[in-house]
């Protein structure tokens, strides 16, 4: 199969590393292109692979830097590649500063290979990925949490827009600028400047004006 989705780990659990990398074994739509175990050979790793995705893992142990530090120096010199923190860690601080370095993802190593696979092939399509537990955690602090019904039922109004995009949509539509959005999700501006102009194509809009009166036709506003 061609286009394969390339990615290489940084990891430096070397247990974890072979599990992952068995999952990847005669994959059809992913090739496992490489593995490190240290910080300093995460760039040569990518300019040899040229990969779609690195799993990055947060702690590399003492004397490292973080998975973070390393994920925001490899965006500098490839910002379309797409990161996916691996951590143990159920820590809201953390998914905060990965989403404002312009990660794609934040999983924890507990999740099913499958699943890692599956979050593997969304960021690659443009998606965000992030545990839905942590997501909970930061609107809970921000004080912006909706009823898990109104979201729903908002969802279903809002097709074709993933819940991202609604939330953005919204945004907009309040007259938030991209920078306050950035703030308020924990997102770079680059990501919120791609959903914007993802919503405003789907949809067929362009301006505000037009946003907000599709909004209100679904009864989202």
């Amino acid at each position: 199969m061609t286009n394969k989705i390339t990615i290489i780990l940084a990891d430096d659990h070397r247990s974890y590393v072979e599990g992952l990398t068995a999952l990847f074994q005669n994959d059809d739509r992913v090739h496992f292109a490489g593995q490190v175990h240290l910080p300093a050979e995460v760039a040569e790793a990518v300019r040899l692979h040229q990969p779609d995705v690195v799993l990055m893992d947060y702690s590399f142990g003492e004397g490292q830097p973080d998975g973070i530090e390393t994920a925001e120096q490899l965006l500098a010199e490839f910002p379309s590649l797409k990161i996916i923190l691996l951590t143990s860690y159920d820590d809201v601080p953390i998914v905060q500063s990965a989403l404002s370095k312009g990660l794609a993802g934040y999983l924890l190593k507990a999740r099913s290979r499958s699943e890692i696979k599956t979050a593997i092939e969304a960021v690659a399509a443009g998606f965000e990925v992030v545990e839905g537990g942590m997501l909970h955690k930061i609107m809970v602090e921000r004080g912006t949490t909706r009823p898990r019904n109104e979201a729903d039922l908002s969802m279903d109004k809002a097709a074709p827009l993933t819940p991202r995009e609604l939330e953005i949509a919204l945004l907009v539509a309040e007259g938030l600028s991209t920078q306050a959005m950035s703030e308020r999700l924990f997102r770079s501006v680059n990501t919120i400047d791609t959903h914007r102009k993802n919503i405003f194509s789907k949809l067929d809009v362009h301006n505000v004006a037009e946003l907000m009166n599709w909004l209100r036709s679904k009864g989202l506003l």
